[in-house]
This record gives C-alpha cells, sequence and structure tokens, in this order.
C-alpha cells in the first residue's frame, strides 16, 4: 500500500486497527457497505454530464477566460492570445500546456472551444462524467450473515493454545509504518531541529567545545 494511500485509510479505520484481524475487516467491510450504498444514492439525483467536481472546475475555468483573446488558424486549431501563446488544437485534444496529460481541459482549451461554439463538454474525458462515477459504486457489497452454530457437544477434550513467552515490557499499540510512509516531523526541545525525534531521545551533544 502506498504512503498517500495510508495517510488517507488510517485514520478512516482509527477505531478498528486495533482489533483482532477477522473482526476489523468485518468492521471495514460494513463501513465501505455503507459509504458506499451512501455515494450511490447520492449520484442517482444528479442530472448534468460532468461530475459535480468537474463542472466546478468547469465554472471557474469560464470565469477566468473571458477576457482573453483567441485567434483562429483552422476550424480545430487555434491561437490563445496569453503570456507566453499557446496553441490549442481541439481535434487532437492536445495543447501547449498540460490538456492531454490527464484528460480535463485546461483554461487555454476552455477559451478555445468557447470561441468554437462547440459543446465543451464533449471535450471532457469520460473518467470525469457522471456516468463513470456512478459505475463506480453500482455493484454493491453484500452483506455478510453470521454463520449458524448447532449445539456443541463436549467430547471430554480440550483443545488449548500453544505456549508462548511473554515479552519484555509494554505491548506496542502504535501502527507499525509502512515503507517510505512520510512521518510527520518535530521540533526536538533539546537541539531545536526539526526530525522524528524530541528532547528525551536526542542523541545531540550540546556540551560547549564538543
Amino acid at each position: 500500500m502506498s504512503s498517500s494511500l495510508t495517510e488517507c485509510f488510517n485514520p478512516w479505520i482509527l477505531e478498528e486497527h486495533e482489533l483482532p484481524v477477522v473482526d476489523m475487516v468485518d468492521r471495514i467491510r460494513k463501513k465501505m457497505m455503507k459509504s458506499m450504498c451512501l455515494r450511490r444514492e447520492k449520484t442517482s439525483k444528479w442530472e448534468q454530464v460532468i461530475c459535480p467536481y468537474g463542472a466546478s472546475r468547469l465554472e471557474k475555468l469560464y470565469d477566468l477566460v473571458k477576457t482573453w483573446k483567441v485567434i483562429p488558424s483552422s476550424a480545430d486549431i487555434f491561437e490563445v492570445d496569453t503570456d507566453p501563446l499557446v496553441s490549442v488544437n481541439i481535434r487532437r485534444r492536445t495543447c501547449s500546456c498540460w490538456w492531454q496529460l490527464n484528460g480535463f481541459p485546461c483554461c487555454h482549451t476552455v477559451c478555445a472551444i468557447k470561441y468554437s461554439g462547440k459543446n465543451l463538454n464533449l471535450y471532457v474525458e469520460r473518467y470525469f462524467h457522471d456516468e463513470s462515477y456512478c459505475e463506480v459504486y453500482s455493484k454493491p457489497i453484500y452483506p455478510v450473515a453470521s454463520l449458524w452454530k448447532g449445539d456443541v457437544v463436549d467430547c471430554g477434550t480440550s483443545i488449548l493454545p500453544p505456549l508462548s513467552k511473554k515479552p519484555l515490557g509494554r505491548p506496542k499499540n502504535k501502527r507499525i509504518r509502512s515503507n517510505g510512509e512520510k512521518v510527520k516531523e518535530m521540533k526536538c526541545g533539546k537541539c531545536g531541529e526539526m526530525g522524528n525525534h524530541n528532547k528525551l531521545t536526542c542523541k545531540e551533544d550540546l556540551r560547549p567545545g564538543l
């Protein structure tokens, strides 16, 4: 699991990560089942083509390019008179900046398409459409019923857990961090440096002359 995904996911399971594995997984399943159901209900009420996040971005870009000047080269190629000058090809969906990198129109593209009079929604990748968002949450996570257990027959034999030696010291409560996960730095009260230690664990020798 990547560090960024870990940072997003861990607060969500803050109450569950100390449970036994089976209980933890079942509790996470219930949370995901409820979350996906709520999102599916929310998306069923959307009526626009682009999802709300994408539509909000397009509105902001529309406001930004109101006064920009566009010079046509052909029906599909335009020059946007900004500093620096930018070339946009709406047929190939390319721009001098980053339109082709993530599939969402940049400000220069919005300006050129607005000038051409074409439907801007047609130039937004399907990834940002309501249809794609709804498709992600279309499949539910099904409930897992508890297994019915009959009467337990006591055969007179008890299976005990294996013997284990309890390690010294207090048991660890903190989660073992993933490889490459970012750790929040703090300022040491002893040496004054930023790092992953405090004044109790600081190894800096502050004696004068050393």
